[in-house]
């Protein structure tokens, strides 16, 4: 028989969350399996060694559409197709660099010809570095008026380019009095939206609640809620409402007591973003946040506040990732 090893193992030995090995499974990149003395999932070497190439290739920027190609084909030209793409994508970034330092290195030049001398007080140097500013945007300057231009066109694409993998960007304290948690219960993320897209059961929701903006800040907002600390990870989708909210028929509830909420916001591509909770939990410890140690500990959120959440031009959102703090 093959051996087989707990998530919790797997976890521990490689610094990855129990809910990111679920996402790889329903991104269909690995698969687990039960024995008959073990209810839980375990993972064997075959899904071990492909969970390391998984690591691998993230540790490398690559994004798990592109994984998702790699491990459907067979031969090696698709890896290599995507390698080398990041390969050209690092020379682009490093000739923008290039020509970001000569730009900024032009200003320095038409800076350093500014009499800054006569204007000892801080307000007049200020003052004077702002007609600098405008001189330079109105590109009124001497020089080459095409380096503004250049600056903006290379800065914006460094923008789109240096957004590789998912960032935490904010991290705040919330503090919440005693809630009811209303929702749905689902073995997986990916199922629990495959079901809301079928049947909009959280606005259903949504009408019967009657959700209070007031609750606390963000607190109108649809919430996956997880954990992975009774035996089978846990996927709720739905709202946090006052304590005692009677139930609808067809749905479940979890009750939460008073509490504060460590709140991290991750910002990254809209396919990116998820699972990445470990990157929102080390933000928040570098913060001095401390976690719960007890039951609540093993519950953590996404909150997908609309106006955040919805992605931008570039394909970008922002997800609230919350864990329960003292």
């Amino acid at each position: 028989m093959k051996e087989l090893i707990k998530v919790r193992d797997i976890s521990l030995k490689y610094a990855i969350s129990a809910r990111a090995l679920k996402y790889y499974e329903d991104m269909e990149l690995i698969t687990s399996t039960r024995s008959d003395d073990y209810a839980y999932r375990m993972y064997d070497e075959e899904a071990v060694k492909r969970l390391e190439q998984i690591l691998i290739l993230r540790k490398l920027n690559i994004s798990i559409k592109d994984i998702q190609r790699i491990f459907s084909t067979s031969g090696s030209e698709v890896v290599l197709e995507v390698l080398n793409k990041k390969v050209e994508n690092i020379d682009e970034e490093v000739a923008l660099l290039h020509d970001l330092k000569e730009i900024v290195l032009e200003f320095v030049r038409q800076i350093n010809q500014a009499d800054f001398s006569k204007d000892s007080d801080v307000k007049m140097l200020y003052e004077k570095a702002k007609e600098i500013e405008t001189q330079i945007v109105n590109v009124e300057y001497e020089g080459n008026p095409a380096n503004v231009n250049r600056l903006i066109e290379v800065t914006e694409k460094l923008d789109d380019k240096r957004i590789t993998t998912p960032t935490a960007i904010r991290t705040y304290k919330q503090s919440v009095g005693a809630t009811r948690f209303i929702g749905k219960k689902f073995p997986s993320g990916r199922t629990a939206w495959e079901e809301l897209g079928k049947n909009d059961f959280a606005k259903l929701l949504r009408e019967q609640l009657h959700i209070n903006k007031d609750l606390y800040e963000d607190g109108d907002a649809l919430i996956g809620l997880m954990n992975d600390s009774r035996g089978e990870f846990e996927y709720w989708l739905g709202y946090f409402t006052p304590e005692n909210t009677p139930v609808p028929e067809g749905f479940e509830y979890e009750n939460f007591p008073a509490m504060n909420i460590g709140t991290c916001w991750i910002y990254g591509k809209e396919d990116e973003i998820y699972a990445v909770e470990p990157i929102a939990f080390e933000k928040l410890q570098e913060e001095g946040f401390e976690f719960l140690s007890d039951s609540h500990s093993r519950w953590w959120f996404e909150r997908y506040v609309d106006i955040r959440s919805t992605p931008d031009k570039k394909g970008y959102a922002i997800i609230d990732i919350c864990f329960f703090v003292k």
